[in-house]
């Protein structure tokens, strides 16, 4: 299995190495140290190969299962909190295979909360909006890859309709006036999202212009993936970044609830829509 939001990072393949080599030298099974640390031995043979996230705890927990003290257990410490923050460049990776692995990790959450200051975000975009976009951010790729890539995100939008799934948006208001190209493409993308407000599992919220949020960091967009092992995903002009460790996680879902106390929904979020599209 492909990692989600880009190839495995060599902190977390160096961890997963660390950890086995504990385990064994213990003599312990991966039975044994997914009862000791309270996780599934599934998920230990993952996290030995470097595919799965691991929190600095359940390192620390597994290091000190295999009797793991002093020089050895600094280190399994050091290369846990190194591999908390993994960050990948998007340089030589394709612009469709990065859709597939956004719905790769898409699927593996059961919440999904997304905070997006200027733009609409990916899972609410028109094929144009998407397609602009990619062409900014991408210069150098060509008008087949940023097709393939508009096409990939639009086919990761069809879990917005699984209603086992549960979506909250937190979008600025400033995003619904970003001319991102003619009026006519933009009052296409205000009515998509408008649309989407009417999903039973869907939340939008708009912060209205002139709003005061003076008491919650805000600086750039984030997608909090909540699940069986739940992560931040954020994107950068040039790589990725995930966050695994829970006290971070914790961090930004405190500043999304924070922002989403700050915005409108319902008729109220519709009615802002309806404004901006009108001043086109």
């Amino acid at each position: 299995m492909s990692h989600p939001f880009g190839e495995l990072s060599a902190q977390r393949r160096d961890l997963g190495a660390a950890l086995r080599r504990l385990r064994v030298a213990a003599g312990l099974s991966g039975d044994q140290i997914a009862e000791r640390t309270g996780i599934s031995q599934s998920r230990v043979s993952r996290i030995e190969l470097g595919q799965q996230a691991i929190a600095v705890a359940v390192a620390v927990a597994w290091a000190r299962a295999a009797g793991a003290e002093g020089e050895d257990l600094a280190a399994v410490t050091e290369l846990a909190e190194a591999a908390a923050t993994q960050t990948n460049s998007w340089r030589g990776r394709g612009l469709a295979r990065l859709q597939h692995e956004s719905r790769q990790a898409e699927a593996d959450a059961s919440t999904i909360l997304n905070y997006q200051p200027l733009g609409i975000p990916g899972l609410l975009q028109v094929p144009e909006y998407s397609r602009r976009l990619f062409a900014a951010g991408y210069p150098r790729r060509g008008p087949e890859e940023v097709a393939a890539a508009v096409k990939a995100r639009m086919d990761r939008q069809v879990i917005l309709y699984d209603e086992t799934r549960h979506f909250e948006f937190v979008i600025g208001a400033a995003a619904l006036y970003w001319r991102l190209g003619p009026a006519a493409l933009m009052r296409a993308q205000l009515d998509r999202l408008s649309g989407v407000t009417g999903l039973a599992n869907v939340t939008v919220g708009i912060i209205p212009l002139g709003t005061e949020v003076a008491d919650v960091w805000c600086d750039h967009s984030f997608n909090i993936l909540d699940g069986p092992d739940p992560l931040v995903h954020v994107e950068t002009l040039t790589a990725p970044v995930n966050v695994t460790d829970p006290a971070d996680i914790d961090a930004y879902r405190d500043a999304f609830r924070r922002l989403q106390a700050a915005a409108v929904t319902g008729d109220d979020a519709r009615r802002l829509i309806t404004e901006a599209s009108r001043t086109l």
